[in-house]
């Protein structure tokens, strides 16, 4: 294991983690919304490099080409990103690769998952679990809602998550409010009908290289399902409680939090292969966030081989 120290945080990881980084040109977004904390984890020759902002309640972060967007409280702030540093003093290089573009206030409303593709942000209201579609030149709308399916309509629901096919909305993942025994549901939206899954409760649904996933809550687990009979086809078990997840060629990264009764839970990232289920590489938070709450994989702008083809490179 390595170790990197920047301010209060204390990053502990393992020796496969910068390799992997590296060698895919990519650098590791977290959101941490209690910490009102924006990380960034560059790979650097052998180490890490981290980079630090603050924002108010920052949740979710999600990127497409050379946009970017975080959910804080009330808004969604859009970014765009560039190799070229805007500051030269070394500490206030932080972010020097995020530009501020422009806000959309969200008012009241909180999201509990978020996209963004070449024209628009796809939002999933927490409160209520309907999806909005939102221009990036234009207003708000209202896309779907619960109230919409048959077998969801007129339950109390909460949102648990969004995945977009390409561009498009796929599934919804909804969590039932009020209920003896809590349970999720996970609607197709070209059928606008629920998919007949096994698991109790799960979360974070999305769709990689034609797979779907999601992220079980009850036996913590990377879960896959066949699209029409949502069937298990793949269940990778999971140290600590998942939170949030992105995926880049064969390996998903999730973020959860170990969890002890003698000590504060440690929030923790790992890299799983999708083939076999092992662990790759693991990060652990020894001190200076409480926990992530949304992360995103991003190119490297650093790195000259880093891509910069208009394809969205991992979601929250």
């Amino acid at each position: 294991m390595k170790t990197t120290l920047f301010q209060d945080i204390e990053i502990e990881y393992s020796r496969q983690l910068v390799p992997l980084l590296l060698r895919n040109s990519l650098m590791l977004t977290l959101c941490c919304r209690h910490d009102r904390r924006l990380l960034t984890l560059a790979p650097n020759v052998e180490t890490l490099d981290v980079e630090l902002c603050t924002f108010p309640g920052p949740s979710l972060v999600t990127c497409f080409g050379r946009q970017a967007a975080v959910a804080v409280d009330s808004q969604v702030q859009l970014f765009r990103l560039d190799a070229t540093p805007w500051c030269d003093r070394p500490r206030e290089r932080a972010w020097w690769w995020l530009f501020p573009d422009r806000s959309r206030f969200l008012g009241p409303l909180r999201a509990a998952d978020l996209h963004l593709t070449a024209q628009e942000l796809w939002l999933q209201s927490e409160t209520d679990g309907s999806l909005l579609q939102m221009p990036l030149l234009d207003v708000m709308r209202p896309a779907w809602h619960p109230g919409d399916c048959p077998q969801t309509a007129g339950g109390e629901w909460q949102g648990a998550g969004l995945a977009l096919d390409g561009q498009v909305p796929a599934y919804v993942a909804l969590t039932a409010l009020r209920s003896k025994t809590p349970y999720s549901q996970l609607i197709d939206l070209s059928s606008n009908q629920p998919l007949p899954v096994t698991l109790r409760q799960f979360h974070t649904p999305r769709l990689h290289q034609n797979e779907l996933w999601v992220l079980e809550s009850e036996q913590p687990a990377l879960v896959s399902f066949n699209r029409s009979t949502g069937a298990i086809t793949a269940r990778h078990a999971i140290e600590g409680q998942p939170t949030a997840v992105a995926f880049h060629a064969t390996c998903a990264i999730v973020a959860g939090s170990l969890n002890s009764e003698a000590t504060a839970p440690t929030p923790m990232v790992s890299v799983i292969d999708l083939r076999t289920g092992a662990a790759l590489a693991q990060l652990h938070f020894r001190s200076g966030l409480t926990g992530i709450d949304g992360l995103a994989l991003i190119p490297n702008l650093a790195d000259p081989a880093a891509t910069t083809s208009p394809e969205k490179t991992a979601s929250t």
